[in-house]
């Protein structure tokens, strides 16, 4: 393992700059492009996605830690973070919201993983990698913003971070790793049947992601409205109404 990756955890500092939102997204990969694309090449995708993982790991825990240390800059540099917050505190807060309904996230979430694959497959899997760290700095937003709101930082970190969305980031990662391979190796199809096996394992993935969304979001929500009522004054729409003074 390169010890560049090991880097990613001060990327999110790029919020701070302007434009740095979408520099973070530009330049997120960079830390694990080289080690991730040689295991690619060397059709390690079991390695590859390790890397993946640790890769997220380290910039998701660098977003919370810029969110729980410096508020204000991963407020304005986060892309889409302060929306992504605001919809997920009032599913929080109300128990209702597109995370209960899968009419509604179920089309958002099939064109992530349609452009996800497009881009991977097309740029030998930079691009693919760039869209991961925008989806994974604004839903590492919330849970910084949770865990904050919550009055437990490190447990709400870990809670904040929902089950079915952990699942999805593992199932994206695999699919990197193995729709990276056809450019790095200058094959339209180098796919043999393990790797048949590994798709149909992160299609699975994704299908739990969704399964599991569609039975539990609304159960889990009230578990992370009771968590943060165990330290938040009022009643459960307070959570919501304090973000803007956590903020502040």
């Amino acid at each position: 393992m390169s010890a560049l990756i090991l880097l990613t955890v001060f990327l999110p500092l790029l919020a701070a700059l302007p434009g740095g939102g979408w520099l973070l997204a530009a330049l997120a990969p960079l830390t694990l492009y080289p080690s991730f694309s040689r295991k690619v090449r060397a059709g390690d995708t079991f390695g590859a996605w390790q890397l993946g993982l640790l890769w997220a790991l380290l910039l998701s825990t660098g977003v919370i830690l810029l969110v729980i240390w410096w508020p204000a800059a991963a407020r304005a540099g986060i892309v889409h973070g302060e929306a992504y917050r605001q919809e997920m505190f009032g599913w929080i807060a109300t128990g209702s919201g597109k995370e209960n309904d899968w009419h509604r996230f179920l089309p958002e979430h099939l064109l992530h993983l349609a452009v996800f694959l497009l881009v991977t497959w097309a740029s030998g899997g930079y691009l693919g990698l760039a869209l991961g760290a925008f989806l994974v700095a604004y839903m590492s937003y919330f849970v910084g913003s949770y865990a904050v709101a919550s009055g437990h930082p490190w447990l709400g970190s870990v809670a904040a971070w929902v089950p079915w969305s952990v699942l999805r980031v593992a199932a994206f990662v695999l699919f990197g790793a193995l729709f990276s391979r056809p450019l790095l190796v200058r094959r339209l199809w180098p796919f043999g049947r393990d790797d048949l096996r590994l798709m149909a394992l992160a299609a699975g993935g994704i299908a739990g992601d969704l399964l599991i969304k569609t039975f539990l979001a609304a159960r889990y929500g009230i578990f992370l409205r009771q968590m943060a009522r165990g330290v938040v004054q009022g009643v459960a729409a307070a959570l919501y109404s304090a973000a803007p003074r956590i903020f502040s």
